[in-house]
């Protein structure tokens, strides 16, 4: 995204990079193109640099939070804080009602949630749309051998240790999952996965939920065929 914006709006902007990443930021080389992750910001660095601008602004998350959309270039983050703070005859800071600070931890957490799992669906279409994904069963390998999702690699949260991982690429993104919501395997396989350094999600409700999907699954216990029904979402 391309926005005419003044030096003080990118001033702005460079102060909450700056405060987000711990170290100086130089813009004024980068086109408004640059991606937001090539500055070093994760997702939820992102989001953090998104409340603290909107908490600056005053704005009222319940009147704007149907057209906020994350920011992924410093092109979208230039048309937010001009979009919020850019405007000269805005009432004094004092005049503008804060908005709570529940609303953007709210906020914060839903955005966390989307950066940090996904569903059975969307697994299955980034996978069938070849994406860099590794799906990872977190169980037991008597539990993966059984049944398991096609193409998923075997790798037992009790085993995980740093020479264990050390022969895996960190390029892709990794899936964790497990049983279902009654298991934390994928939860567990997904913090060892993520302290290594690894960019990690957890697949919501595991393989049963894959199954009640009506995706495939591959072992001695799986099923003959899957019949797909569609999660509606």
């Amino acid at each position: 995204m391309t926005v005419t914006v003044n030096d003080t709006i990118k001033d702005k902007v460079a102060t909450y990079l700056e405060a987000a990443l711990g170290k100086p930021v130089d813009l004024a080389p980068l086109p408004d193109a640059t991606p937001l992750n090539t500055l070093g910001l994760d997702s939820l660095l992102t989001i953090s640099v998104l409340v603290t601008l909107l908490e600056d602004a005053g704005v009222d998350l319940g009147e704007h939070a149907d057209s906020l959309v994350t920011p992924s270039t410093l092109g979208d983050l230039y048309a937010l804080a001009d979009r919020f703070l850019g405007e000269p005859e805005a009432p004094a800071p004092e005049e503008i009602p804060a908005a709570p600070r529940e609303q953007n931890d709210q906020l914060a957490y839903y955005q966390a949630k989307l950066a940090y799992e996904t569903d059975s669906a969307d697994l299955r279409d980034a996978l069938a749309s070849g994406q860099d994904i590794v799906v990872v069963d977190g169980r037991s390998s008597e539990a993966y051998a059984a049944e398991h999702i096609p193409g998923a690699v075997s790798i037992p949260h009790r085993s995980i240790s740093q020479e264990s991982l050390a022969g895996l690429s960190k390029a892709p993104l990794y899936v964790t999952y497990c049983d279902g919501i009654g298991c934390n395997a994928s939860t567990k396989t997904a913090i060892k996965l993520a302290t290594a350094g690894f960019r990690v999600k957890e697949l919501i409700g595991g393989l049963d939920w894959w199954k009640r999907d009506g995706h495939p699954t591959e072992g001695h216990a799986a099923p003959a065929h899957a019949h797909h029904t569609g999660c509606g979402c």
